[in-house]
Formats: structure tokens, C-alpha cells, sequence
């Protein structure tokens, strides 16, 4: 009977444990290990599968998700420019962003992989 209740149990918590779909729409992350002088961020619209961020400029796009399989497209963004160095560190990560076919959020944060590409991000605080 015990293994019944605790097998019931683990169902039920993983039945409400939220998609990742779920877990990101509306919400904000910054990326864990930018380039030094740098804040990159992220973020996830509520209502639709847009994603948008800063890096050195805004920049903004398309998301599909399935399960435990994203793909940003149609990245575009503003046209300020930066120090060379802070140039390249964005060209690159949005280059990482075409190659992303994972996502994996937990009570951490959240991560995308694909390829050779990890991209690490904690929650930004939101009050």
C-alpha cells in the first residue's frame, strides 16, 4: 500500500510540475557567464511565443517550443554600437542562439543547449 500511495504521489507532483512552455512565458533571465563589462538578458513574452533581451543592443524574435525543444528564429535588433570586444561578445551570442535546440528550466534558472553551445541564466528578481 505504501509503494501505491508514494507511486501516486510522484504522479500527482509530476503531473503539476510546470512545461517548460509553462515555466518561461513571462519571465526574465540574465546570462551567467557574459563577457566581462556586459549584461545580457532574455526574456519571454506572457501571451505570445516571442522572446526578447539586451545585450549591447535590444534585440527581439520568434520561439518555437515543443516539450523540451526550442528554436529562436527571426532574431532581429537595434543598431547601437560598442566597444569592439562587446561587438563581437553579441554577434556571438546571437550566432549560439541559432544553433539552440534544448531548453531546461529548474528552480536555478534556466539553460540552452545545442551543439557545442551551453548558455546558463538565473531568474532576474521580478516585483
Amino acid at each position: 500500500m505504501k509503494k501505491i500511495c508514494a507511486l501516486a504521489f510522484g504522479l500527482m507532483l509530476a503531473a503539476c510540475s510546470k512545461s517548460p512552455a509553462d515555466a518561461v512565458k513571462g519571465n526574465e533571465y540574465v546570462l551567467l557567464d557574459a563577457p566581462e563589462g556586459m549584461e545580457i538578458s532574455l526574456g519571454f513574452d506572457a501571451e505570445a511565443p516571442k522572446f526578447f533581451g539586451q545585450a549591447v543592443n535590444r534585440y527581439f524574435g520568434n520561439y518555437e517550443l515543443d516539450g523540451n525543444k526550442i528554436k529562436f528564429s527571426a532574431i532581429g535588433s537595434t543598431m547601437m554600437a560598442a566597444p569592439e570586444p562587446m561587438m563581437k561578445a553579441e554577434s556571438q551570442y546571437f550566432q549560439n542562439l541559432g544553433v539552440i535546440d534544448t531548453i531546461t528550466v529548474d528552480e536555478n534558472g534556466l539553460t540552452l543547449s545545442g551543439g557545442d553551445v551551453t548558455l546558463k541564466f538565473e531568474p532576474v528578481d521580478q516585483e
